[in-house]
């Protein structure tokens, strides 16, 4: 493949993630792949390819003789990947902290600030450019991990957690700009103990966030 078919699969991979994240694409829905290659210009296999990478990423499941819908979400996948995301990313937060630079708290710092000014709602609508924003927060913190593995599956579990994030955005959660401030916080005065505690309640907090909205009635449409 040329430089410009990888350049737009991977425009096309990033675009149908946003909007599966964002629930413009809803979980389960099937994907046609003439359509969305209209959409976007681009051709029908660069749209398979992103498709593939998709599907192996976890956020597209192709079912033989059906093919490409957006992978379901359910509060079973929650629990487990809550879970599995507070192991993963405190050990990178943990090995980031032994090995961050001054450099890298300044990095920290200003990824927080970034993240502070900018709004998790426009006109009363999710604002897309937040989860990106808060990616970037939260991969500036484990950064300076020296484990390439911890940061490849840490990468995978964090993308896939925005996805419940986004479901508990218009719940309660009035004290999240300071949940990270605090965790920035302690991380650059190398509070190893204190910064991996606070991300870990911060991680489970969406978890118990939606739960309580389940119990409560108001739990998502979309969780199974």
């Amino acid at each position: 493949m040329t430089n410009t078919g990888k350049s737009l699969t991977e425009s096309v991979y990033f675009s149908v993630r946003d909007d599966i994240l964002t629930y413009r694409l809803k979980p389960a829905t099937k994907l046609n792949i003439a359509s969305m290659a209209k959409a976007r210009g681009v051709s029908l296999s660069a749209v398979r390819e992103a498709l593939a990478r998709l599907t192996s990423d976890g956020f597209v499941v192709n079912e033989p003789q059906r093919g490409f819908r957006v992978a379901s979400v359910s509060l079973a996948d929650l629990l487990d990947l809550t879970e599995r995301r507070v192991a993963i990313e405190g050990q990178c937060l943990l090995r980031s902290i032994q090995n961050g630079s001054l450099a890298w708290e300044g990095r920290v710092l200003a990824s927080l600030h970034e993240l502070s000014r900018t709004p998790v709602h426009l006109q009363n609508e999710f604002n897309p450019a937040w989860i990106n924003t808060h990616v970037r927060f939260h991969a500036t913190l484990v950064e300076a991990c020296d484990s390439p593995w911890l940061m490849r599956i840490r990468e995978l579990l964090f993308i896939h957690s925005e996805r419940y994030r986004v479901l508990s955005i218009h719940l309660d959660r009035p004290h999240l700009d300071a949940e990270h401030h605090h965790i920035a916080e302690a991380a650059i005065a190398r509070d190893t103990e204190r910064a991996v505690a606070l991300l870990a309640e911060h991680v489970k907090l969406t978890a118990q966030i939606i739960l309580q909205s389940e119990s409560d009635g108001r739990a998502s449409p979309f969780l199974g």
